[in-house]
């Protein structure tokens, strides 16, 4: 497993790129998991991954940042660290 998978090491362009990587590759990896043994995985995603689908990716995603007081709030607007902590909630937020 790819272990780049923090959001707080995204500061840049390049780290966001290699993390959205990270996160394809841990997806795929747990994807092999689930298919090898769904039994195992039917209350919660192999890496914990909560959300299998691109539907519940992106609404727990957005539910996770709204739930945030803080997220996209630094500066401006968002940054390279804000999107890949969105990204990250699609991930593991239930």
């Amino acid at each position: 497993m790819n272990t780049f998978i923090d959001p707080d090491e995204v500061h840049d362009r390049a780290s966001f790129i290699r993390f959205v990587e990270a996160l394809i590759e841990d997806r795929r990896e747990a994807e092999e998991m689930e298919r090898a043994e769904p039994g195992k995985y039917r209350m919660g995603g192999a890496n914990d991954w909560q959300n299998a689908t691109i539907s519940s990716f992106l609404e727990c995603a957005l539910a996770g940042s709204e739930a945030q007081d803080d997220w996209g709030t630094g500066g401006a607007g968002p940054g390279w660290r804000d999107l890949a902590v969105f990204l990250y909630l699609g991930k593991i937020y239930e």
